[in-house]
């Protein structure tokens, strides 16, 4: 199987995963745990610290020919975290430190070179192609996994739907058997004081970080997606509800998907992005005031289409400047480490809100108020990211 194949179906296969993690695995964890949201901020907090930890500790393994290990421990240790939560049952409530440690290390492994793997695999010129029919093929299947999530959850029990994740983490660990490294770095370490100076004469690199530090802020296992999934939750309380609710919202993700691979012209990204941005912030606003089925889905149906739009556009251009010559050549683990910091940094930041959130729910309009500025900065900063971008010669 071609090392494209193989990238693209893990992809598709971590979005599966992804999307039961950031609905069904929340919406269990509040019901044994009574809604405790304090104790799932502790959990993000301690995922997305470990997570970093381990992409810096491995980040000059990252750059030898033993870094395909990486990607394959990765998804090992993936497996054990959901054999733990199969096995501990309602007991995972007791052991969620652990469980957090053991999925951050697995994150942390597997994304210390996955993205590099696909920035190496896929030309610039076809990365909007590759981007589009990814979304395009996460869309149909993010159709079909929550309603099969939630029926076996309704029906079956929530270890029922833990055995088909089982299987799938399975598939992933044959699939990163199946790649075959064909580049590895001359360079044994990372050079990071070397960077740090590149850094310091690219505004485009730094527009990069700025905005990856808003996004962990925000979207990209940001506190912002947890506070959204509590506001679902409390009109979709069930599993299946749930399930039916993702389904019908992937096909606007799928729609997107298509004219963005075939149609939406490159230069009139900024466009794209502050529009959608102002009608998410604006239902985002709405579903506050007035937690109904309207306004959930009103709100939900905007941030799709700004979610989706904002991150194809964002993960191209990020993808696309890490293959300019000077970082392809000698600075792409640095690259994508810089990224890795501003996101943790930007979580890190999040969750300390969320946890604080916990001790003071009367003041819920001050935290709102707060993400929908970081939610404004992300659009301005994107906005001018693709202006920079479609004027530079990155070679």
């Amino acid at each position: 199987m071609k090392n494209f194949n193989v990238l693209f179906t893990l992809k598709i296969l971590k979005n599966i995963l992804w999307n039961f993690l950031d609905s069904f695995f929340i919406l269990y964890f509040l019901e044994i745990s009574y809604n405790n949201i304090f104790t799932l901020g502790i959990y993000k907090l301690i995922y997305i610290t470990v997570l970093y930890i381990v992409i810096f500790i491995f980040r000059n393994i990252s750059k030898s020919k033993k870094r395909i290990y990486l990607l394959k421990i990765g998804i090992i240790f993936k497996f054990i975290y959901f054999l733990l939560i199969l096995l501990l049952k309602e007991q995972i409530v007791k052991y969620i430190i652990i469980l957090g440690i053991i999925y951050g290390v697995a994150e942390g492994l597997y994304f210390s070179i996955y993205d590099v793997f696909e920035s190496e695999g896929i030309n610039n010129k076809d990365r909007n192609k590759f981007s589009g029919y990814y979304v395009f093929i996460k869309s149909i299947i993010s159709m079909i996994f929550p309603l099969i999530f939630g029926a076996l959850i309704s029906k079956e029990g929530f270890n029922t739907c833990i055995l088909l994740v089982l299987t799938i983490v399975i598939l992933m660990i044959i699939m990163s058997f199946l790649y075959k490294d064909v580049f590895f770095y001359n360079d044994k370490k990372t050079n990071l004081k070397q960077y740090i100076k590149l850094i310091n004469n690219n505004p485009l690199i730094k527009r990069v970080y700025k905005i990856y530090i808003f996004y962990g802020l925000t979207y990209s296992s940001g506190a912002l997606s947890s506070i959204v999934t509590l506001f679902i939750l409390k009109i979709f309380n069930n599993s299946f509800k749930l399930g039916i609710f993702t389904s019908i919202f992937s096909i606007i993700t799928c729609i997107i998907g298509i004219l963005f691979s075939k149609k939406i012209n490159k230069y009139k990204y900024n466009k794209y992005i502050g529009i959608s941005m102002s009608f998410n912030i604006v239902t985002f606003l709405l579903m506050v005031f007035t937690c109904n089925y309207i306004t959930v889905i009103l709100f939900y149906l905007f941030q799709t289409i700004s979610k989706t739009l904002l991150g194809l556009i964002n993960d191209n251009t990020v993808a696309n400047i890490s293959n300019m010559k000077i970082i392809k050549e000698n600075y792409k683990i640095e690259y994508f480490l810089g990224c890795e910091t501003a996101l943790f940094t930007g979580r890190f930041i999040s969750y300390c809100i969320f946890i604080t959130m916990s001790f003071f729910k009367d003041y819920i309009m001050f935290f709102v108020i707060l993400f929908i500025s970081f939610l404004i900065i992300l659009t301005i900063q994107s906005i001018k990211l693709v202006k920079e971008f479609n004027y530079i010669d990155i070679d």
